[in-house]
């Protein structure tokens, strides 16, 4: 069993937004665009109790007379998952659905569908066994065709009605029946708890908190399924035995003689006012109760052992991390069960290297299929995102206008190949996925806004103009220069970006000038036939992705979504910015290097060369700076 889809309403900044979820679910986006929201109110559905009640706050923008719900589906049930659910998994059903609200006048349930007769609802959904009885009766005498037997009290209207539906399959409809509120969920231990559990992790969580051995914590959930306590509970139990065996023998040999002594005497006076009646003082027999074993968790650092908290923010969180690790694998260890771990910036207080690995980690968890884990996190960090996987990415904003909503941008691989369609071959897709795109991509899926250029050169001209203007002008606005390595890799890059919503401007060299060059540095006929071959193909390639006329060698173009160089970078810079040559080739004299593709020196050259930029690549920033401050 793994969570499907979702859909929430109500909560938070999340008006009514649905959510198709993956075994790895990354959810991205700026401040404030309800990707904790997605996961807190998750932690809602499954263990309200440990998330504590809603309240009118948590209603979106104020809408109090609106129910606050939360609707999960799942997938991938298992044989178990339909023993335990029931008639709510019959067999040919492939999905469960159940969904918790909050009405308006505070009351929270549970509910789900189930395969049922629409006229028993009134039945089961009776107040006391009187009420259910009455109305069974009626159903009875208004429909004798159900040849429903007679049931005197609650439990045998129950059975019979059980009974009827099992044997009348083809009669049943999907009705709605409320579940208890702890169906599922660890803290709770619900009817579901270790065949789906969901843990949240948020950001502020305390590992000192967590590595306590209490029944909610993580440490203590670990050791729940890897420690049998009740394994010294006969041992313990033998010993408190001893105790007050020991201690009543104690009190029989210290007070026993007094107590008697003072009994006698009472009894002396007592006699005279009750006759045959008489006074017995004795110890009160010893009450001890064999103790909870419990655990304690320290650190020990060579001949130094501290408690959890006296340790960095970022050895704390380590150690969350190991324990969430050890908790899933732990999870895994049970026959069916699945765990969700659900994190909030699983990057908090990790050095860069230990961030990586905890990605690693915890996709290696989620795509082993024996591990059964379902991973979703909230993210600002790209060592978290996967280019190649950008269908597991729901990358979150808010929508402009006057009604605040939150968007989801999501897309799989069959709408980017649908994209590319006569224009890529979805195998070269997948290749290109596999390498160049997965490396390149990560960062430009957090911005607002993307150009794509063919290389680091390129980059960091562009980076370079726009900074001669105010340093980190692009950054600021959230706008992101992406290299992909060529520009039979635009199209790609540029499908795959705007499916997920986020607006893409594209550049790239018509490198109509290439024969010359070629013959300048020695190429033969064979070599300069093969390099033409292969930019007619690129060329072609591209502008046929952006719907223009496909021509081998453009002219300079410019349109809504792409500008085209005629030849290539260097050729433009030099006809329409000579300063910046004059300073490349000061660079030179004073470095006494080549500056040949040298992208960091491309940089500092443009921006220290005098003069005014090339006006076609002014307007390029332009471009995306202008849709980037529309939005």
């Amino acid at each position: 069993m793994r969570i499907e889809q979702a859909q929430i309403r109500n909560f938070r900044p999340l008006r009514d937004v649905t959510i198709r979820f993956d075994d790895v679910t990354t959810f991205i986006g700026p401040n404030g665009t309800g990707k904790s929201a997605v996961l807190r109110a998750l932690d809602w559905f499954f263990n309200g109790s440990k998330s504590g009640d809603l309240c009118e706050k948590d209603c979106s923008y104020g809408a109090v007379d609106q129910d606050i719900e939360v609707q999960v589906t799942f997938g991938q049930l298992t044989d178990a998952d339909r023993a335990e659910l029931g008639k709510y998994a019959p067999d040919g059903v492939t999905t469960f659905t159940a969904w918790k609200k909050r009405t308006c006048e505070g009351e929270e349930y549970l509910s789900a569908n189930a395969k049922g007769l629409p006229a028993f609802a009134e039945i089961k959904g009776a107040a006391n066994a009187t009420d259910k009885k009455n109305a069974y009766n009626a159903l009875r005498t208004a429909n004798p065709g159900l040849g429903l037997p007679s049931a005197t009290t609650g439990p045998l209207v129950d059975a019979a009605i059980t009974e009827w539906e099992s044997n009348n399959t083809d009669k049943l409809e999907d009705v709605s029946e409320s579940l208890q509120t702890n169906f599922f969920g660890f803290y709770s231990a619900g009817k579901m708890s270790g065949l789906f559990d969901f843990v949240l992790v948020t950001a502020d969580l305390r590992a000192s908190e967590e590595s306590q051995d209490a029944k909610s914590s993580i440490i203590g959930r670990i050791l729940e399924r890897t420690v049998d306590r009740s394994a010294a509970d006969e041992e313990i139990g033998a010993i408190v035995e001893q105790s007050r065996l020991a201690q009543q023998k104690v009190y029989g040999d210290k007070f026993k003689q007094q107590l008697d002594q003072m009994a006698a005497s009472l009894n002396a006076v007592v006699e005279s006012y009750a006759p045959g009646r008489a006074i017995k003082v004795f110890p009160s027999d010893v009450e001890l109760k064999a103790p909870r074993t419990t655990f304690n968790v320290s650190v020990v650092d060579g001949d130094t052992e501290t408690v959890v908290e006296r340790q960095g923010h970022g050895f704390q969180r380590t150690l969350l991390i190991s324990a969430l690790q050890l908790l899933a694998q732990s999870g895994s260890g049970e026959s069916e069960g699945v765990i969700c771990l659900a994190i909030e910036e699983p990057e908090l207080f990790q050095h860069p290297i230990q961030a990586q690995a905890f990605a690693k980690v915890l996709r290696k968890l989620a795509e082993d299929p024996s591990q059964r884990i379902q991973v979703a996190y909230a993210t600002h960090s790209p060592y978290f995102v996967d280019g190649s996987k950008f269908s597991q990415i729901r990358r979150m904003t808010r929508s402009s206008g006057e009604i605040t909503d939150i968007e989801v941008g999501a897309s799989t691989l069959g709408d980017v190949k649908k994209l590319l369609e006569g224009t890529v071959k979805p195998e070269k897709v997948d290749r290109q996925l596999a390498g160049t795109v997965s490396a390149r991509l990560p960062v430009a899926l957090f911005a607002n806004r993307v150009v794509l250029v063919e290389g680091a050169t390129e980059a960091s001209v562009v980076c370079g103009i726009a900074d001669r203007t105010s340093p980190g002008r692009l950054e600021k606005l959230g706008v992101s220069v992406v290299d992909v390595g060529g520009k039979s890799s635009i199209p790609l890059a540029h499908a795959i970006l705007t499916s997920l919503g986020i607006p893409t401007y594209s550049m790239f060299d018509g490198d109509g000038g290439f024969e010359a060059r070629a013959h300048a540095n020695g190429k033969d006929d064979a070599e300069v036939e093969s390099e033409r071959k292969s930019h007619v193909a690129a060329n072609r390639c591209v502008m046929s992705y952006f719907k223009l006329s496909p021509v081998d060698f453009p002219p300079e173009t410019e349109t809504a979504s792409v500008t085209i160089l005629e030849d290539r970078l260097e050729a433009l810079l030099k006809q329409d910015w000579p300063n910046w040559s004059e300073a490349c080739s000061k660079l030179e004299d004073e470095l006494g290097i080549t500056l040949a593709k040298n992208s960091a020196a491309y940089r500092t050259a443009t921006l220290e060369a005098e003069g005014d930029p090339c006006p076609l690549l002014v307007r390029v920033i332009d471009k995306a700076i202008g849709a980037s401050v529309s939005e």
